[in-house]
């Protein structure tokens, strides 16, 4: 036998032995799927609340008259259904975990659901099993339509189909659209914390901030606009503004907390905001707190300091006028956290600045923690943290985390930037 001939017995013996790889596995749709038998109840006239075998089956929905389907699941509903030409399918994909953002569908379900209900369309809002997701979809159209809290709207749909049960983040998000009184309110500071806390998970995946989170991020109150808040945050240093009071997101001191090292809370390792002269500005207390609408009210301090820098700058001179400018620098800022209060008898930590993530903030989009420094003269304002918990000297563990330390940021209001071009 040759040496070619030998070869050619060798590559055949091995072509042989060698197994074909399996076929990749099909995509995956609904139709791999068995939510179990069909189960839908009517809440109301022409409302229907269900599972995915009743939104697939067109028996069912043909019994119902059931001619709009609003699909609250992972995965889209069959082609039969999606395609029918006498069907009008709406599909949120959701899935059925606490931080799934589901409010702000709120407004457009809640949308679907009325304009199909007025053509004289029956609607079936659908998952799964027509527990958690769908049912929060319906307690919030219940909610917006009769001006019910969460509880009253809840008991009103579980008396038609008796095991609807919302998983625990759904029920935070529809208390909280209660309390924005029906709508998705951007400038409720619970509502901007919930959004911060998704966006610190996506970045905890991600190592980054992704696209679909940046909405979180503020505009830089430090660039020219045309109608400017009047009250902001500027860098001790140069004067640069870096927040605008709106940008403060507030929270209670936990008084009887005592602040312990990361290692005693027997946690992740934690931030800290124990800096050195963080508290300096920040140790006099406030009046008690009072509601106010931004934008709308002068805070009463600045409505006093006005009238006194009147009264004095007639009587006296600049040295008077200077003098008394100095002492509302240093009690502006324990007075507005205390206006901005919407709890009467609880006032609000003023011993940490937390705000909302800002454009100038650079290293936000690509850190998940790090420093923050001004963007005009470069020192150090504070700090962040997506991923961890921080811990305020008063006790409070805040997640995540943007905050400027009193010491190195002070308060302006109208009055004080009149003195300093004076």
């Amino acid at each position: 036998m040759s040496m070619n001939e030998g070869i050619a017995v060798v590559t055949k013996v091995v072509s042989t032995s060698v197994r074909r790889a399996p076929e990749p596995a099909t995509v995956l749709t609904r139709e791999d799927f068995n939510a179990g038998p069909i189960s839908l109840d009517e809440i109301e006239p022409g409302l229907w609340l269900g599972n995915a075998s009743a939104a697939a089956d067109i028996g069912t929905l043909e019994k119902h008259t059931i001619r709009s389907i609003l699909s609250i699941d992972s995965v889209p509903l069959p082609v039969h259904i999606t395609d029918h030409p006498s069907l009008r399918v709406r599909h949120i994909q959701a899935a059925d975990v606490p931080r799934e953002d589901l409010i702000r569908h709120f407004e457009d379900s809640n949308r679907f659901i009325a304009d199909s209900l007025a053509e004289g369309r029956h609607v079936l809002v659908h998952c799964y099993f027509g527990v958690s997701r769908s049912a929060t979809i319906v307690i919030a159209y219940i909610m917006q339509k009769y001006r019910l809290g969460y509880e009253a709207a809840f008991q009103r749909v579980k008396a038609r189909r008796i095991f609807v049960m919302p998983n625990p983040g759904f029920v935070n998000q529809l208390k909280l659209y209660g309390r924005m009184a029906y709508r998705i309110d951007r400038t409720n500071e619970r509502y901007k914390l919930f959004r911060l806390r998704l966006a610190g998970d996506n970045v905890r995946k991600a190592k980054r901030l992704p696209t679909e989170c940046m909405d979180v991020v503020k505009a830089d109150p430090g660039v020219t606009q045309e109608s400017p808040e009047p009250y902001v945050y500027r860098c001790r240093k140069c004067r640069r503004v870096v927040a605008s009071r709106s940008n403060l997101l507030l929270h209670k001191p936990k008084a009887t907390t005592v602040a312990q090292s990361p290692a005693k809370i027997g946690r992740e390792p934690e931030a800290t905001l124990e800096e050195e002269g963080a508290g300096d500005d920040a140790e006099c207390d406030g009046p008690p707190p009072q509601a106010t609408t931004d934008g709308e009210n002068v805070p009463e301090h600045v409505t006093h300091v006005q009238n006194a820098i009147a009264t004095v700058s007639t009587a006296s001179g600049g040295g008077a006028l200077n003098e008394l400018a100095e002492k509302v620098r240093r009690c502006s800022i324990s007075s507005e956290h205390s206006n901005r209060s919407s709890e009467k008898d609880t006032p609000m930590c003023n011993k940490i600045f937390f705000i909302e993530p800002l454009a100038w903030m650079t290293d936000i989009y690509r850190n998940t923690q790090g420093r923050l420094y001004c963007p005009k003269c470069t020192v150090k304002l504070g700090s962040f943290n997506w991923v961890m918990a921080t811990k305020c000297p008063c006790g409070a563990e805040i997640y995540p985390a943007f905050y400027l330390v009193p010491s190195k940021t002070e308060y302006s209001t109208v009055v004080q930037n009149v003195q300093v071009t004076v």
